[in-house]
């Protein structure tokens, strides 16, 4: 059967090695020549409750989730019911008889017993291995040899010993033998692109890759879900490079040391999610008012309070722009997928140290567990900027640390390598850094830190936005973040469909937005759609304000992203 494209969904137990087959069959079919997209989704108990991963495999571009599969692996009966009503008509079922009775849900798709355990337990004389059996009947499937599986099962389990890899080995080889002598379990032949020169990356890797990129030095962090994993490779990569990782007692002492760090002249940054961003507000607005250049990786989850700790959302976008007391300036960018998540890291170190301010980066968990294959970064072609430091000649009677400048950025000494002390506080102050509270010392300070934003602003290129303008347009459609890919993909869908052209802007940089080329943007449209994962439209609320548009609001805030079918069906009703 010949596939351009094709979607399979593994559900079961947490617990069950459902997320851990994922992984493996992600690599082995990547490394067999295909673009991938996966996506996981699990409980937040560590056993117990749903877990489910779907991945794409495809011979051209996989941008994003999707709603109708190819095939449905179902370990047990809970899996079934929550996902058979989405194979499409001429899928298969493959199924455990032991833990599941299929009923009339799956529709027209063919039914397959798979019986994993049964397996498991004849080749291997017990059940630990039964996730390989799924393993092995899948790459039949995806038409992926069985070597890239037996591979990416020893570089997993190696460590663990020759038995574990046997065992697992032994399992890989059933499951896979078994698909090949059922009818109905097809294999889908692609066009296949062998020996690129790509890795696999998930969102909270690239952000962390893209920080090592950058030359951070520092990372103070609290673990929280799901930014952890960021904060945990960066504790055990960093050191490599001279740099150092410390996990503090809270996320207040965690930005607090980021401050401290880069005050003493060091690239530094944190890692967190919605309720660990809260707390940080405080020190967020001391890192403003003392122009301190940090970044902050914030993996949206979805809330409020503990909320949805392993779901996905994208409603940290108003506290991220306003959520302090006062009114501090940062930046707030937002990468457009996975391999955006690395470059948009390194651009956000170079803002923060080119305009001395906080920058917040905002993924969210869809992205940083869903994985992609990117093609290998250019490291030497980055550019990694430097930090303002002053003239070695400045006077250190009259030096001014918060001088006034035309584009808001002042000299910044670092201690032991410039002898030119000032005071850095959270009270206001004057130029020279001492305790100021005048109205005119105030209103003169403000300008000078909003000042940067606006330069920044006039600053962003068209090659740093994504924007598809096509001739005629008269609707469009304005996205943030992760929705990219889907956007992407149900547009392609329309215009393909309908011949009606689309225009799709989806600024990286949320704030400040550059306001002149999104007016022009705007100007012939008639319809201008918002879509973003969120309960009450954050995004388009901001637009809103900024340029008196009224915009059609697509919400949804039910802990997994947007999927291309779901956002074509929007758009084809507002067409």
């Amino acid at each position: 059967m010949v596939s351009a494209d094709l979607v399979v969904r593994i559900g079961g137990e947490g617990g069950e090695g459902v997320i851990s087959l994922g992984e493996i069959l992600t690599k082995a079919v990547a490394h067999s020549g295909l673009n991938i997209h996966s996506f996981r989704t699990f409980p937040a108990e560590i056993r117990g409750g749903l877990a489910m991963f779907q991945l794409r495999g495809a011979s051209g571009p996989a941008r994003s989730l999707k709603q109708q599969i190819d095939v449905l692996l179902a370990f047990n009966q809970d899996a079934y019911d929550a996902y058979a009503d989405r194979i499409k008509a001429e899928g298969i079922l493959l199924y455990d008889p032991k833990l599941c009775a299929p009923t009339d849900k799956h529709g027209e798709a063919e039914a397959i017993e798979m019986p994993l355990e049964a397996l498991c337990e004849e080749h291997t004389g017990g059940l630990r291995a039964k996730n390989m059996v799924g393993l092995g009947a899948l790459l039949y499937v995806y038409d992926a040899s069985l070597k890239y599986g037996e591979e990416m099962i020893r570089r997993t389990f190696g460590k663990k010993g020759d038995e574990v890899v046997n065992l697992n080995l032994k399992a890989v080889k059933a499951g896979y033998a078994y698909a090949d002598e059922h009818r109905g379990v097809n294999k889908h032949s692609f066009e296949r692109h062998p020996d690129r020169n790509q890795i696999i990356l998930n969102g909270n890797e690239a952000v962390a890759l893209g920080a090592l990129a950058a030359g951070v030095e520092f990372i103070g962090g609290y673990p929280i879900t799901p930014a952890t994993p960021i904060f945990e490779q960066l504790c055990r990569d960093l050191p490599r490079f001279g740099g150092t990782a410390i996990q503090l007692e809270d996320e207040i002492a965690s930005l607090a040391s980021v401050i401290g760090a880069s005050f003493a002249g060091k690239r530094a940054m944190t890692a967190t999610s919605g309720p660990g961003l809260s707390l940080m507000s405080e020190t967020l607005n001391l890192a403003s008012m003392t122009e301190v250049p940090l970044v902050i990786a914030n993996v949206m989850r979805g809330g409020p309070s503990t909320g949805l700790p392993t779901k996905t959302e994208q409603s940290d976008l108003k506290f991220a722009i306003y959520g302090t007391s006062g009114e501090s300036p940062r930046c707030i960018m937002a990468p457009i997928n996975i391999e955006d998540a690395f470059y948009q890291t390194v651009r956000a170190f170079r803002i923060a140290e080119k305009y001395q301010m906080p920058v917040i980066i905002l993924t969210d968990q869809a992205m940083a567990y869903s994985s992609m294959n990117i093609d290998m970064p250019e490291l030497n072609n980055l550019d990694l900027g430097t930090r303002f430091t002053p003239n070695p000649n400045a006077n250190k009677k009259t030096f001014q640390r918060y001088a006034v400048t035309p584009n808001g950025v002042s000299p910044m000494p670092i201690p032991g390598e410039h002898d030119l002390p000032y005071m850095g506080t959270g009270l206001e102050h004057n130029e020279k850094g001492d305790p100021n509270y005048t109205p005119e010392a105030h209103e003169m300070m403000m300008a000078k830190r909003f000042m940067k934003l606006e330069v920044l602003g006039s600053t962003i290129t068209p090659e740093e936005r994504e924007e598809v303008e096509p001739e005629g347009s008269e609707v469009g459609v304005i996205g943030w973040g992760s929705t990219h890919g889907a956007i992407t993909e149900a547009i392609e869908r329309i215009e393909e469909e309908s011949g009606v052209s689309v225009a799709h802007l989806h600024p990286r940089i949320i704030s400040p937005l550059r306001e002149w080329p999104i007016r022009r943007f705007l100007g012939p449209l008639k319809k201008i759609i918002v879509p973003e994962e969120n309960y009450t439209g954050q995004f388009a609320h901001f637009l809103k304000a900024k340029f008196g548009i009224k915009p059609i609001e697509v919400h949804k805030a039910k802990g997994i992203p947007f999927t291309s079918e779901e956002l074509y069906e929007a758009f084809k009703e507002v067409l």
